[in-house]
């Protein structure tokens, strides 16, 4: 198979490693992608004999869900294994996620059932206890909930669409580590405060809303058939307190290292078709927030009476007084600020009023055909 040749912080090599990985990774047979302190391994993570055993501290993954997608542009991999050769599959991988995970560590594992095919995660849950992992716990992922947030829909007329994913969390040993609070959030009756936690934090429990933002289009889509947020990789990796090491061994376009290197912390993967580019952009991608559990209503509320204001003083304005006001914006809260429109049914209204950039207004157009 072809590769790109090595650039920027791209490089292509099966041994010599960087000094930040090279204590860890073992130099194999296999091509190994370097970006910055992070590794993409090119094979199946069925055998990771490139890893020591007990050295990985967390592992955040999504695999293939055996529903028919579409992960290599030559048709080589099959997506629609019988129930019990998809179950054997997902075993191998799991024999060795448990051989190279730290005792310490965590193991995160993101499945859902579709529409058609309801129990299919539960068995995949049930294969990685046979495997040898200890069952923690089951986070409730929300991807759509009252209208924010987006999903495939599947349901028809037969079924409610799956707006909803499970994060599986398994352990190697009763001796894991994980800090609840440091993805906490406030306490919404601070009468609270002084009676179960010193400080206005708490844990925010084990339902995340984390919504995508648009996941139509191959753009969009980051050249990949099934990519997750960002930000549910995050979560889950800040939950592990010391961790050093981040693996995923499904690693698609690398949302689980970039969330590693928002972290600042090294992350290794295996993808047997990494397109390259696109991995490395998904890795170094600086326009990420932390997300926010949106739990408070006050907050909602001075949210969108900010938002009303400013849609009125814009209407107001002048032109040239406008472009000031637009331009007091971050980039990101402008971009907040189309989608907010979006949410109010104002984004038409407004979209011939607002001195928008280039991709402002593609990002518009988008939205308007949502």
């Amino acid at each position: 198979m072809g590769r790109d040749s090595p650039k920027e912080d791209v490089a292509l090599r099966s041994s010599n490693l960087s000094s930040s990985i090279e204590a860890l990774v073992k130099p194999g047979i296999r091509d190994v992608i370097q970006i910055g302190r992070h590794t993409v391994i090119v094979g199946t993570s069925e055998m990771m004999p490139e890893i020591p055993s007990n050295s990985i501290d967390v592992v955040v993954t999504s695999p293939p869900y055996n529903v028919g997608k579409k992960y290599d542009p030559d048709g080589r991999f099959t997506d629609k294994l019988p129930l019990k050769e998809y179950l054997e599959f997902m075993g191998r991988v799991f024999s060795e996620l448990k051989r190279v995970l730290n005792p310490k560590g965590l193991f995160f594992l993101n499945i859902s059932d579709s529409a058609r095919d309801q129990g299919k995660s539960e068995a995949v849950a049930k294969q990685a206890m046979k495997s040898g992992f200890i069952r923690i716990q089951t986070v409730v992922w929300v991807k759509s909930l009252f209208g924010k947030g987006h999903y495939t829909p599947s349901g028809r007329t037969k079924r409610l669409n799956n707006v909803w994913e499970h994060i599986f969390i398994f352990a190697k040993t009763k001796n894991y580590e994980m800090d609840p609070k440091r993805i906490g959030i406030p306490y919404a009756d601070k009468s609270n405060i002084g009676r179960y936690a010193e400080k206005d934090l708490r844990d925010p429990g084990d339902v995340w809303f984390i919504p995508y933002q648009i996941t139509t289009g191959q753009t969009i889509k980051k050249g990949h058939e099934a990519p997750f947020p960002i930000g549910l990789p995050y979560l889950c990796i800040k939950l592990v307190p010391s961790a050093k090491y981040v693996l995923d061994p499904f690693l698609g376009t690398g949302s689980t290292l970039a969330a590693a290197n928002r972290l600042g912390l090294t992350g290794i993967g295996y993808e047997p078709f990494p397109n390259i580019e696109v991995i490395k952009k998904r890795v170094l991608e600086t326009h990420f927030e932390e997300p926010q559990f949106p739990l408070v209503p006050q907050l909602e509320r001075v949210k969108n009476t900010g938002m009303l204001f400013l849609i009125r003083l814009l209407e107001k304005a002048n032109p040239r007084d406008k472009q000031e006001i637009w331009e007091t914006l971050p980039s990101i809260q402008r971009k907040h600020f189309l989608w907010a429109l979006k949410d109010l049914g104002m984004l038409e209204l407004f979209v011939e009023r607002l001195p928008l950039s280039e991709k402002e207004q593609i990002l518009a157009e988008k939205l308007l055909q949502l």
